[in-house]
C-alpha cells in the first residue's frame, strides 16, 4: 500500500510540485498577522457595519454595494455578498469579512498560470508566477477588504472564458461560455471601470465571433445574458423601486469625472506616465507614487522607474502587435488579439479620466504586466537563444527579491505602528482600532454615546472604524463641537509621541491607555 501510495506521488508533474510550492508562498505573504495588520479604514468599517447589522438581524439584504468614489452611483452588491457569506461562515468579524479578498488573491496566482500557459512554455509560465506570489502591490490589496480587491481574479476569469470561447472544442463552449457569463456578471459589480470595460470587450469578441460566423452563437449570447441579469437581478429591483436613480447617477458621474480633465493631451500624457508607473510596481515593488502625478517622475529614482515601466508596457504592446504580425496558430493568435484589445480600451477609457487615476485602478489590469515581461523573454530568447536563459532567471530573481524586500518592509513598518509613535497616519490597523474601542467601552460609564477630541488627523482616520466596535456595544462616539453636551464622557486622542506633553497639560485625566501610534485618555466629567 505504502509503496502504491509513493508510486502515485511519484507520477505527479513536478510542475504540480513547483506551483505547489509557489501558491504556499504567496499563501504566508498575504495571510501573516493577517488579523492585526489588517487595513481598516472608514470605507471598510462602513461595509463591516452593513455586514455586521444583517448577520446580527438588524438590516435588510443590500441591493446595491458600495458608492464609487466621490459619485453617488453604487456599484452592484455582489461584494457585501462575499462578505456576507464568510462572515456567516467564520464569523461576524472584519478580518473574517476579509478572506475572500485573500482568497480571490490566491486564486490568481493559480488562474494566470493556466491562462498564461495558453501561449508560454511552462519555464516562463512558472517564473511569472512566482514573481505574482511575492509582488508587492498584489500582496498589499489581497490582504484587506474592498470592492476592486477582487477585479485580478475576475478579470482573468472574464479573459480566460472569452480566449476559450473562442479557442476550445465545440463540445466545451457550453462550459466556457458559463464562465465568462459568471465572470461578467460579477466583475460589472466590483468596480464602475469594469462596468464599461467588460462589456466593451465582449462587444468586441462577440463581433469578431460573428464575421467568423463561429456555431452556437446565439446560444452563446442568450447564455451570458441569461447569466449576467440573474446575477445583478438585485441591482435591477432596486433600480425598478428608485425608478432608475443609480443609472442617473452612474451617467452623472461620468460626466463629472471628465470635467475634471486637463485637457486631451495632458490627459494622454498622465495616462502615459501611470500605466509605466503602474507595470513597475506591479512589478518590482517600487512605488514612486501611489497617485501616479507627472512631476513625480522626475525625482530620485522614478526617472529610472518610469522608463523601465514605460520600455516594459509599451515595449511589451509593440511585441504583442509584432508577434500577433508573425503569429501562424490560431490560438495565439487569439490570445495576443485579447491583449492588445484590452490593453487598447482601457487606455482609451481611463483618457477622460486621468485625473482621477490612482494605481489602485490598475487592479483590473493586474496580469498585463506579467504578459509583456513574458513576451520580453520570448524576444530575448530569439535575439539571443544561448544566453536567454541568464536573462530569463536573472531578471526574475532580481524582481523577487525586490517584492519581497518592500512586502517586508511594509510588515516592519505595520509592526511599528503596533509597537511605537510611529507619525504615519495614511491607514489604520485593525488591532489598533479594536484596542482603542475596549479602552472607550470600559471606560464609558455606561454612557449611551461618547465624544471623542484631540488629534485631527486620528479623528478623521480613525474613529468610524473605532466606533464599529463600540456600536456593537452599544455606544455611539461623536467628535466635539460647540454643541456637545458636557455632561457626555470625553476622550482625548493622540499620538503617543505627545502623551508625556498631554499629561503635563491636561489636569482633567481619569485614566489613560497607549498602544502603539495611539494614546486614548479619559476625561473626569
Amino acid at each position: 500500500m505504502k509503496l502504491l501510495r509513493l508510486r502515485k506521488i511519484q507520477t505527479v508533474p513536478k510542475y504540480v510540485w513547483i506551483l505547489l510550492l509557489i501558491f504556499c508562498v504567496g499563501f504566508a505573504f498575504r495571510t501573516y498577522e493577517f488579523h492585526d495588520f489588517l487595513r481598516f479604514n472608514a470605507d471598510q468599517s462602513r461595509d463591516a457595519g452593513i455586514v455586521s447589522s444583517l448577520i446580527d438581524g438588524e438590516g435588510d439584504i443590500p441591493l446595491l454595494g458600495p458608492k464609487a468614489g466621490g459619485t453617488t452611483f453604487r456599484v452592484g452588491p455582489a461584494f457585501y455578498y462575499f462578505q456576507i457569506i464568510s462572515a456567516k461562515v467564520f464569523g461576524n468579524a472584519p478580518d473574517k469579512m476579509a478572506y475572500p479578498d485573500l482568497f480571490f488573491s490566491l486564486l490568481t496566482i493559480v488562474l494566470l498560470f493556466f491562462f498564461l500557459r495558453q501561449y508560454f512554455d511552462m519555464k516562463k509560465s512558472l517564473l511569472l508566477i512566482a514573481l505574482l506570489a511575492v509582488s508587492f502591490y498584489a500582496v498589499k490589496y489581497g490582504r484587506f477588504a474592498w470592492n476592486p480587491n477582487s477585479l485580478p481574479f475576475w478579470t482573468l476569469l472574464f479573459l480566460f472564458g472569452l480566449y476559450k470561447m473562442m479557442t476550445a472544442r465545440e463540445t466545451a463552449w457550453k462550459w466556457w461560455t458559463f464562465v465568462t457569463g459568471l465572470a461578467l456578471g460579477i466583475g460589472i459589480q466590483l468596480h464602475s471601470l469594469s462596468l464599461i470595460l467588460f462589456p466593451l470587450l465582449a462587444f468586441c469578441v462577440f463581433g469578431f465571433l460573428i464575421y467568423q460566423k463561429k456555431e452556437h452563437l446565439w446560444k452563446k449570447t442568450l447564455l451570458i445574458l441569461a447569466l449576467v441579469l440573474f446575477l445583478n437581478i438585485p441591482v435591477l429591483i432596486s433600480e425598478w423601486q428608485t425608478g432608475g436613480e443609480n443609472t442617473k447617477a452612474f451617467i452623472e458621474s461620468i460626466g463629472t469625472k471628465e470635467k475634471k480633465g486637463s485637457g486631451f493631451v495632458a490627459n494622454i500624457e498622465k495616462n502615459i506616465v501611470c500605466f509605466s508607473q503602474s507595470s513597475t510596481y506591479i512589478l518590482s515593488g517600487y512605488d514612486s507614487s501611489d497617485t501616479c502625478e507627472r512631476k513625480s517622475v522626475m525625482h530620485g529614482l522614478n526617472i529610472q522607474a518610469f522608463l523601465c515601466g514605460f520600455i516594459l508596457f509599451f515595449g511589451g504592446l509593440l511585441l504583442a502587435i509584432r508577434a500577433l504580425r508573425k503569429e501562424k496558430r490560431y490560438e495565439r493568435r487569439v490570445f495576443l488579439g485579447l491583449m492588445i484589445l484590452f490593453v487598447s480600451i482601457l487606455f482609451f477609457l481611463l483618457v477622460p479620466l486621468a485625473n482621477e487615476i490612482s494605481m489602485r485602478f490598475f487592479l483590473i489590469s493586474l496580469f498585463i504586466p506579467f504578459v509583456f515581461l513574458g513576451l520580453w523573454f520570448d524576444f530575448f530568447e530569439e535575439i539571443f537563444p544561448r544566453t536567454n536563459i541568464i536573462f530569463l532567471f536573472g531578471i526574475t530573481i532580481v524582481l523577487v527579491c525586490m517584492n519581497i524586500f518592500f512586502v517586508l518592509a511594509s510588515f516592519k513598518e505595520y509592526h511599528s505602528y503596533l509597537t511605537n509613535s510611529s507619525a504615519g497616519m495614511d491607514n489604520v490597523l485593525l488591532k489598533e482600532v479594536e484596542d482603542s474601542a475596549s479602552f472607550i467601552v470600559s471606560e464609558s460609564r455606561g454612557a449611551k454615546k461618547v465624544v471623542l477630541t484631540g488629534d485631527k488627523k486620528y479623528i478623521f482616520k480613525a474613529m468610524k472604524s473605532m466606533e464599529y466596535f463600540t456600536k456593537r456595544s452599544g455606544i455611539q462616539i461623536i467628535e466635539k463641537n460647540k454643541k456637545t453636551d458636557p455632561s457626555l464622557p470625553v476622550f482625548l486622542v493622540e499620538n503617543t509621541k505627545n502623551k508625556e506633553k498631554v499629561l503635563a497639560s491636561e489636569k482633567n485625566i481619569a485614566q489613560y491607555l497607549s498602544f502603539g501610534r495611539f494614546t486614548l485618555f479619559s476625561l473626569k466629567l
